[in-house]
């Protein structure tokens, strides 16, 4: 098969995610490798950042791979892109028959770029406040995991262009998230503050795991930093707790009404 455009464009990394998944593209077929050649190499690409060693002569699901390219291809979102790319990089094993993946597969392409973006933002977030507050956290552990929770001011989500209104039913629906509450809360001034709570999940945690390409070592969430997706937009204030929120936002809230 002859190098696609699109590849070849994107220079050293466009060859090496020719060299790892090429013979799979092959074995496709062109129905899926022509239709949306765009959005096909923007995912190979993304797997490809994603793949620690190359030439370790591992290879992708076929299940896994066909689902992805064809689910992932029709869309020129960057946060698809990750997803879809993380979970076919993860796919790849040594004689490529394991396809624990397709889950995976399945929970992402029921979502929208705007849901996914959202949950990639919670999990960040909150990878980011474990590995600083360096705490005994156990992602295995329900408890642990339910025990944490991630608070950000509402308009964090509107400057990002996230309606969390419409996102957060979502997640709690497919299992990414145990709990939310979206409320808000008087101020000194009278003013209302309206604020995003969420209890993370084992789940969600996994998930955004396997964006990275690191599925086999999900349990290190609280202790590894996984990396960021640069080009994506971050919250930018958050915290453990309504009383940590206001004070890192300078809020003063009306006495005797902090929800527990």
């Amino acid at each position: 098969m002859s190098e696609p455009i699109g590849l070849a464009l994107a220079g050293t990394m466009g060859y090496v995610a020719h060299q790892l998944f090429g013979k799979t593209l092959n074995e496709m077929g062109s129905d899926i490798n022509k239709l949306y050649q765009a959005g096909r190499d923007r995912i190979l690409i993304s797997a490809a950042k994603k793949v620690s060693n190359p030439q370790d002569g591992k290879s992708p699901n076929l299940r896994v791979a066909r689902d992805v390219l064809w689910n992932g291809a029709v869309t020129d979102s960057e946060i698809c892109a990750e997803y879809f790319g993380g979970i076919l990089a993860a796919s790849r094993s040594e004689n490529g028959i394991d396809d624990s993946c397709i889950q995976y597969v399945s929970v992402i392409k029921t979502l929208s770029s705007k849901q996914l973006h959202l949950h990639y933002c919670i999990y960040h977030e909150l990878q980011k406040q474990l590995l600083k507050k360096n705490v005994a956290y156990n992602p295995g552990v329900e408890d642990d995991v339910n025990g944490t929770e991630i608070w950000f001011s509402r308009m964090e989500g509107r400057r990002l262009n996230l309606d969390t209104s419409l996102g957060l039913p979502v997640l709690s629906r497919n299992g990414l998230i145990a709990a939310y509450e979206m409320n808000y809360i008087k101020t000194a001034n009278g003013k209302p503050f309206n604020y995003v709570r969420i209890r993370p999940s084992t789940y969600g945690i996994v998930l955004y795991s396997v964006a990275f390409n690191h599925l086999n070592s999900w349990f290190e969430f609280a202790s590894k930093d996984f990396g960021s997706f640069e080009e994506l937009g971050h919250l930018q204030i958050s915290a453990n707790s309504l009383p940590e929120l206001t004070t890192k936002l300078k809020i003063e809230l009306e006495e005797h009404k902090t929800p527990q």
